[in-house]
This record gives structure tokens, sequence and C-alpha cells, in this order.
């Protein structure tokens, strides 16, 4: 019973720290004893939010955690295709200028991308992760409900 409450313990202590996230973090070694490991690799996850796909990427690197969002909100048009409808989103790229965790962007292919990136001390919790999640809705969602409109 003693290394029953000792595991317990251990893992209590662990989560104080703030559980890693990571497929194979809770395991069990050959002693049955129950172990708890940092992850070292990149943890993806995906949701849905007003019909667009957004991506999250969380990489534990050394004593900080670098989380990254972003997702895809269109194409802008080109000046022949529709110059009143690019002149419009243009306008609302111009707006996002002085988001602190939203940034917007167009690549190469005329693809409008949000995106986020945050360097979180420590290992993230799940607590930690909705933060970051919801900090970074909070600013753009605005902006992309102007975006949905304009396309």
């Amino acid at each position: 019973m003693s290394q029953a409450l000792e595991t317990v313990a251990r893992l209590a202590r662990q989560a104080e720290n703030g559980l890693p996230l990571g497929r194979g973090s809770v395991g069990m070694d050959d002693a049955g004893d129950v172990t708890v490991t940092l992850p070292t690799d990149v943890s993806h996850h995906h949701f849905f939010l007003d019909g667009l796909l957004f991506n999250v990427s969380i990489t534990p690197s050394g004593d900080e955690t670098v989380f990254h969002i972003w997702a895809e909100v269109g194409y802008m048009p080109y000046s022949i295709e529709s110059p009143h409808k690019r002149a419009r989103l243009q306008t609302v790229l111009r707006a996002t200028a002085g988001l602190q965790q939203a940034r917007f962007v167009v690549d190469e292919k005329q693809k409008i991308i949000v995106l986020g990136k945050r360097h979180v001390p420590g290992h993230l919790t799940l607590t930690d992760l909705m933060y970051e999640i919801i900090q970074f809705v909070q600013e753009a969602r605005p902006y992309l409900r102007v975006f949905g409109e304009c396309l």
C-alpha cells in the first residue's frame, strides 16, 4: 500500500508543475510504477470555429514551450478578378496591423492566413493551452467575421 501512496504522491507533485501534454506522457515501467515523462516531440491539435479549421502546435523547448496557432481564412482575389473585393480585404488587413496575439498575412499564393506564436515559460498545462487559444481567438475573431463578410 505504501508504494501505491508513493506513486500517487509523485503524480500529485508532477501535477503541481503541470502535467505535460503529449502522447505517451504517462506510462508504467517494468516494476509496475507509474512514470511521467516530459514530451520532447511536437504536439499537434485541431479545432473548428466559425467554419475555420484552426491548427495548434506545441513544441517543448528547454525551459519554455512554443505555442503556434494558425488558420486559413480564404484567398485574396486578384485586382482583375474583383478590384472592389480586393480593396476591402486590403483595408481589413491594414486594420489588423496593431494586434498583439494574432497576425494576418497573405502568402505567395494569395492565401490569407491568421497566425500566432507565443513562448510560454515552463511546460504547457491544459489550462495554459486553453488560455493561449482563447487569447488568440478573442483578438482575431472580430476580424475573421469581417473577412468572412468580404470573402
